[in-house]
């Protein structure tokens, strides 16, 4: 009876009054052993959000390495931490591709969210050009080795399997495919220590 996470990404698609109305549905879902929804809005409507609906779980989509201090437009990780933030989401694709965050990035703010006792969500994803190159396995073990340490003892994480070719292009791997890789990913996760892991797969949604 694992437990099955359910996490929307909400990007930038709401306005504050769509973040409301989608909030409270969310809030009437009864709680279930069986499955956790984490709501992932935007980064600015996170303080509204936790004090009018307290029993939502919240994940931040990003967070900023600048630290607090002369770094205009930053979002600190103490600032989550304080927000009582309980998960963050690392190494989006967007902020690969919009921002230049790379394996090591992501490997630093993992870090930083271990020390801030923040759960992260780590996605990882190979771009089309490496699938059908078949290479997708090779590229997924590359970025599990930079971000990971096998050093570390780590709590819970989770990875979510996003492929980049599979968001917002109507394109989709098929379950066999998801399959093959959710358990390509636990075997080569195997050297490292977490006291708990789930691997999830991440791609577009039309509502």
């Amino acid at each position: 009876n694992t437990m099955k996470y359910i996490i929307f990404n909400w990007k930038s698609y709401l306005n504050f009054k769509e973040t409301i109305s989608l909030s409270k549905i969310i809030s009437g879902i009864k709680k279930s052993k069986k499955f956790k929804i984490i709501s992932a809005p935007n980064n600015f409507f996170h303080l509204a959000l936790s004090k009018k609906f307290i029993k939502n779980t919240y994940a931040s989509q990003n967070f900023d390495l600048d630290g607090r201090g002369a770094s205009t437009g930053s979002l600190d990780i103490s600032y989550l931490k304080e927000n009582k933030t309980k998960y963050v989401i690392i190494g989006h694709s967007e902020m690969r591709s919009n921002h230049g965050e790379t394996d090591e990035i992501v490997s630093i703010k993992l870090e930083s969210s271990i020390d801030n006792k923040l759960i992260p969500i780590v996605c990882i994803g190979e771009s089309l050009k490496i699938y059908k190159s078949n290479k997708t396995k090779k590229f997924l073990h590359n970025q599990i080795s930079t971000i990971f340490k096998i050093t570390r003892n780590y709590d819970h994480i989770i990875v979510a399997y996003e492929p980049l070719w599979s968001i917002g292009t109507g394109l989709t791997p098929n379950f066999s495919e998801i399959n093959d890789i959710c358990k390509y990913l636990s075997k080569i996760l195997e050297k490292y220590t977490f006291k708990k892991i789930n691997i999830l797969y991440g791609g577009s949604v039309n509502l």
